[in-house]
């Protein structure tokens, strides 16, 4: 069993994900922005004596990587971590031979002097010390991590060219920060400042040709920060979790017919999968949907500065899963409202939280 809690982490992403049957374990992945920081930490620490056995902070994203400094720098949570996946500037360097990039400076900084364990065992350490790139080979089976507790995990991204983009952004947007890349900085530098975005009503009526339309959009994320996502399906007992954070979905699609051919299932059954980029119809294509055999689905996001999710991930959703969709939202939003109000008209479910919260649990 596998329960998942989406943090109110605003318009990013902070997860707690806690599996097992007598002994429960826990994985932290993300901890949203600074703006949402106040709510998550709230969270965090109102689970007293929890501690996680791994961090993974997908990406260097302000959205995803604001709110993991300000854990780092808190003497009441610190210590609830022992261990921290996420990609450097030395490990993004190595991978394939803004503001994002000077906070991965200033996270690189938190983890070395507080003494964590860093990509702890993964092969081709930049510097002693410290494990190796988390990357997914371009041939060969994909990387597996066994966790305490019986859980395994699968990596799908990212892969050594997207790291290696990654880089030489990161190179770029540090250096003229003034900053030394990979070297660290003891700063915390600003973050978002939220803000509504106006979102398009839906129509009178959906059928199914304004879905295909929806879902026919041409669409295309082409940040080197989202394609560098530490991305994975997370395997306990008879149950498949895909968390995504923000990958793209070329990275996303490739890896998980890898997989399938590593499991023998052509079209892979995956039990929650946890949107990419806060439902972004960008980072969904068709195909990433069809390659899968999923019917639920989670939605991190609050709606502000971006308006995610889009109606085209939706429309895809609804269109190309196998079965009817349910689909969790950690908010209930100008978006995901009028989705739910409509839920009957389209064949899908939609879970948000009661009037007046924010976050939700869902259980597999």
């Amino acid at each position: 069993m596998f329960k998942i809690e989406m943090l109110p982490a605003g318009p990013g992403d902070a997860l707690v994900v806690e599996y097992g049957t007598h002994d429960h374990h826990r994985l932290l992945i993300d901890a949203g922005p600074v703006s949402a920081w106040e709510d998550v930490r709230n969270r965090l620490a109102a689970r007293r004596d929890v501690k996680y056995e791994l961090f993974v902070i997908t990406h260097v994203d302000e959205d995803h990587v604001g709110g993991a400094l300000s854990l780092l720098d808190d003497p009441d949570l610190r210590h609830k971590v022992s261990q921290v996946w996420f990609n450097g500037f030395v490990h993004c360097r190595s991978g394939g031979s803004i503001l994002g990039p000077v906070h991965g400076e200033e996270l690189t900084e938190r983890i070395v002097d507080g003494g964590l364990g860093w990509n702890t065992g993964f092969a081709r350490s930049p510097t002693p010390g410290i494990g190796g790139p988390i990357v997914v080979p371009t041939r060969g089976e994909l990387p597996v991590v066994d966790l305490p507790g019986g859980a395994r995990l699968v990596l799908l991204g990212p892969t050594g060219a997207k790291l290696k983009k990654m880089a030489d952004v990161w190179e770029e947007r540090v250096v003229r920060a003034g900053l030394v890349p990979g070297a660290g900085t003891e700063g915390h530098s600003g973050g978002m400042t939220p803000r509504p975005k106006q979102v398009p009503p839906l129509p009178e009526v959906i059928d199914t040709e304004w879905l295909e339309t929806q879902a026919a959009k041409q669409q295309r994320d082409s940040s080197a920060a989202n394609a560098s996502s530490i991305a994975f399906v997370l395997e306990f007992e008879d149950k498949r979790l895909l968390l995504t954070g923000d990958a793209t979905a070329d990275v996303l699609t490739s890896g998980l017919q890898r997989y399938g051919e590593q499991i023998g299932e052509l079209r892979p059954r995956i039990d929650l999968v946890k949107l990419p980029h806060h439902g972004s119809g960008a980072n969904l294509s068709r195909a990433l949907v069809r390659s899968i055999a999923a019917t639920r689905y989670l939605v991190s996001a609050d709606g502000m500065i971006h308006g995610h999710p889009d109606d085209s991930t939706f429309a895809r959703i609804i269109l190309d899963s196998p079965a009817a969709p349910t689909v969790y939202c950690n908010y209930a939003t100008t978006r995901t409202q009028p989705w739910a109000a409509r839920a009957d008209e389209v064949g899908a479910t939609f879970v948000l939280p009661k009037s007046g919260k924010t976050g939700l649990s869902v259980t597999v």
